[in-house]
């Protein structure tokens, strides 16, 4: 009988490894923040051991053979070496060679090397490790091998303390040392307000402070303990107070702040001093985001960073313990992130990073000395200044996530929950439209299944015929496709790595299969098979193809190609793997079911535009109306109208524009709530149009924990 060959997919040099199968590059063990093209140097590099590359061969490889500058392919050999950690002038991975390109100086070990006719040697370490294993599994170690490839290692120690136990879910805090105090976000139920709590670590004494019908968000310490700045948000109204704070923790005075400035910004910090605020500002088409200072007393605002950059730029930022530094979250490109740590005092720049997940929150150690960073699924980071280390020790526990704070230098305070705050949905369309039309005589009767699956479901995707619905599972750090049959039965179909950003997720007019963008990637699985396998990527790393939708034939998409930052539609071909082009400087475009010359584009400022097929191509007619995202699982295309939902804290809303009117610029749109904190507003409507599937944020148990190790 014959042997498969195994194919190498893992590559070691030095202290790394490269999984050419998952794209991800670790060290000892720990990921390594790559971007793809850097990745692409990396292959080619170790593909070719010893041998001098050209620049005409890294602009073949690494940029599609499309001509770049010799400054172009220079930056790219430095941000691979700073990857490295590597040296120019005393190089241990690439050397320059003058005039001839550039050496791959360390050596490569395949490290699964392909099996061919078994050597005694190898047989008696199979025997070792066979004997070692039933060893392990009579003491009871079969733990150890029940885990995930990256999660083998023996597992940190990590000591965990329950802060909170309110019933209900706490979505926030921020945690003083000087006090010793949390403030806590807290609400009870999903439709519940979010209130304001504060809590004594010295005596476990819990406070609320608020108590009426508004949401309460954002809250931080100032640097004494002694003044707490939040928001209010009330009939989509925000205000802003700061709370003082006695030794006994009752409020002895509450300042309201007014200001023209504060529009559309949010409070994620105090200035050093407490004499000012740090803001950041909300995410806006076209608009690059900033980080800001804020006087209180003279109500001035400063800007402190000015991005330059293709992405949303400057979204989260956080001041070092002694004043000095600031470390800064920026999307330098659509959903890759980078940390850069600036000096407060010249402006200069002292570190920067890339990152290999997009943070939401980053915290300062009490020392000044590490920076940690986390994302609300559980990925983080932590990055040390004084050798520009980067560890993702240690492992979290399942479910946890959000760091609020260090509560020392190897301490975090952060959010614990049970695992399901996401499920699906279904509402007959009509209820959504005359929810507050009927007469309170009428009953509003119409069925709509309501799912409760364990774990967390999102992107919705009805099947043709009514054969049910395909979702999207996070579980751990996994995602997985799944078919919630007519008949309630749940269906493995794919998974893909959680840590690759899901743009999309879209079902073919068929039924057959289900494609989908993941950080600027194309992916597919077919819907009809028995074994579940990885998604199969269409596209590869270097190249960015967003918001696919597909064609009616089930064979071809519609998807958004970005080249430079420019976004154009082109037709991509599953079987062949060739684009076509159809038209320019959209994020997304879908004609109009049942019409062949007639179709809606989302542009980069997300307006919605109407475009009709004349002369052999599409010609812009109108702009409609706006939209607040571009991902078709967040608007859907009918015969009649074009759906869409938007988020107004703390209410979610299904919105509609009437194809009939399209002749009309910016036509009045109508919306309808769908649910107070709903954060995740992706959405299908069904092909007869009859019932929308939703997906509805649970309140989660959640709690605030202590995490040390």
């Amino acid at each position: 009988m014959s042997k498969k060959i195994k194919e190498t997919t893992v590559y070691g040099f030095g202290d790394f490894q490269l999984n050419t199968a998952s794209e991800r590059l670790t060290k000892h063990g720990e990921p390594v923040a790559i971007e793809p093209q850097l990745y692409a140097l990396l292959w080619l590099f170790v593909q070719h051991p010893g041998v001098t590359v050209s620049k005409q061969v890294v602009e073949q490889s690494v940029w599609a053979g499309r001509p770049v500058s010799d400054d172009a392919v220079r930056a790219a050999i430095k941000k691979l070496r700073d990857v490295l950690q590597d040296d120019a002038r005393a190089p241990q991975f690439i050397k320059t060679i003058p005039k001839q390109g550039f050496k791959w100086l360390a050596g490569v070990e395949a490290q699964n090397k392909p099996s061919g006719k078994p050597r005694q040697n190898k047989l008696i370490s199979q025997w070792v490790i066979g004997v070692l294993a039933f060893t392990l599994f009579a003491l009871g170690g079969w733990y150890v091998f029940l885990l995930p490839p990256q999660s083998k290692n023996k597992p940190n120690n990590v000591n965990i303390t329950r802060l909170t136990s309110l019933t209900g879910s706490e979505v926030d805090a921020n945690y003083n040392a000087t006090s010793n105090l949390l403030a806590v976000i807290h609400r009870d139920s999903r439709g519940s307000p979010q209130q304001l709590y504060l809590k004594s670590l010295d005596d476990n004494v819990v406070t609320r402070l608020s108590w009426d019908n508004a949401n309460y968000h954002d809250s931080y310490w100032s640097h004494d303990g002694k003044k707490l700045v939040f928001m209010r948000l009330h009939e989509h109204r925000e205000n802003w107070y700061i709370a003082h704070i006695n030794n006994v923790h009752n409020v002895t005075q509450l300042d309201t702040i007014t200001s023209p400035l504060l529009d559309k910004k949010y409070v994620i910090g105090w200035t050093i001093n407490d004499d000012g605020l740090l803001l950041a500002e909300e995410m806006q088409p076209g608009k690059q985001q900033r980080i800001y200072q804020f006087n209180i007393t003279s109500a001035t605002l400063t800007a402190l960073t000015n991005p330059n950059v293709a992405g949303r730029g400057d979204y989260a930022a956080s001041l070092s313990p002694d004043g000095s530094k600031l470390a800064i979250l920026r999307e330098e490109v659509a959903r890759e992130a980078t940390l850069l740590v600036t000096s407060m005092d010249n402006g200069n720049l002292l570190a920067k990073v890339s990152l290999s997940f997009v943070p939401s929150r980053l915290v300062w150690t009490p020392n000044g000395s590490t920076i940690a960073m986390s994302s609300f699924y559980g990925d983080h980071l932590r990055y040390t200044l004084s050798d520009g280390a980067t560890s993702s020790t240690p492992r979290l526990p399942e479910n946890s996530l959000d760091f609020f704070a260090s509560c020392g230098e190897t301490c975090y305070i952060m959010r614990h929950h049970n695992g399901n705050f996401l499920d699906l949905q279904e509402t007959p369309l009509a209820a959504i439209h005359n929810v507050t039309a009927a007469p309170a005589s009428t009953p509003l009767i119409g069925s709509g299944r309501l799912i409760r699956l364990n774990h967390a479901q999102d992107f919705p995707q009805y099947l043709p015929e009514q054969q049910g619905v395909v979702f999207v599972s996070l579980q751990g750090k996994q995602l997985f496709f799944q078919q919630l049959t007519k008949h309630n039965r749940v269906r493995n179909i794919a998974t893909l790595d959680s840590q690759l950003r899901l743009n999309a997720v879209v079902v073919s007019p068929d039924g057959s299969l289900v494609a989908g963008s993941a950080t600027g990637r194309l992916f597919m699985s077919t819907l009809n098979r028995d074994e579940t396998l990885p998604v199969t990527f269409l596209t590869g790393a270097l190249e960015r193809y967003e918001n696919p939708v597909w064609n009616h034939n089930s064979e071809q998409l519609y998807v958004s190609k970005l080249t430079a930052n420019q976004p154009d539609i082109v037709t991509f071909d599953i079987a062949s793997k060739q684009e076509k082009p159809v038209t320019s400087n959209l994020l997304a475009f879908s004609p109009v079911p049942d019409s062949a010359n007639f179709a809606i584009g989302i542009t980069p400022n997300l307006q919605v535009v109407t475009l009709n097929y004349s002369n052999g191509k599409w010609q812009r007619q109108a702009e409609i109306g706006r939209v607040t995202s571009a991902s078709p699982n967040r608007w859907h295309l009918t015969s009649d109208a074009l759906y869409y939902t938007k988020y107004q804290i703390p209410e979610a809303f299904l919105c509609k524009l009437s194809l009939e009117q399209m002749k009309a610029e910016h036509q009045p749109e109508q919306c309808w709530s769908v649910g107070n904190n709903r954060f995740r507003l992706h959405f299908d409507i069904s092909s007869i149009e009859e019932k929308v599937m939703l997906v509805e944020s649970l309140s989660a148990q959640s709690d605030i924990i202590q995490l040390s190790w």
